[in-house]
């Protein structure tokens, strides 16, 4: 059972990690996507992330144009599933102005966000990843040193 523990902590860290580098990658290649005015239609914090619904996402609903066709979205964050504390996210969905800059996929204009995540994303999930490494490993020396400490 002990090897499973470890392997878990082992299998999931190297999945955060590869997260990481994979929502980093992601965030460079789309960073540079064009903008047009959007207008705000509906601003307000969104459903709870989880089961504790400690952390909200943010809800910002927008209108656009793109080569004379009207789009409309609601991503805020360039990866979708980012949020917050209510109150940070309010703050967030509040600070927009209206016109709101759309940065928009010029490959399919209807993918389309307003703010890219920040770099602490991809970081915490390095974190956590290291961390679950970090603890599957140590599992495996406690098995090893007992291993090695029985005649």
């Amino acid at each position: 059972m002990k090897y499973v523990y470890a392997a878990l902590f082992l299998g999931f860290g190297a999945l955060a990690v590869w997260g990481a580098f994979r929502v980093s990658g992601d965030i460079k290649k789309n960073r540079g996507w064009p903008t047009v005015p959007g207008k705000i239609l509906e601003r307000r914090v969104g459903e709870p992330m989880g089961t504790k619904g400690r952390s909200f996402l943010p809800y910002v609903k927008y209108t656009y144009v793109v080569d004379g066709k009207e789009y409309t979205n609601d991503q805020v964050y360039l990866i979708r599933r980012s949020g917050g504390m209510a109150t940070r996210m309010q703050k967030l969905v509040d600070s927009f102005p209206d016109p709101v800059p759309v940065h928009y996929d010029p490959k399919d204009p209807a993918s389309s966000y307003l703010i890219s995540n920040p770099t602490s994303t991809s970081w915490t999930l390095v974190a956590f990843g290291a961390l679950a490494i970090l603890m599957g490993l140590g599992q495996l020396l406690i098995i090893w040193s007992k291993k090695q400490g029985t005649p």
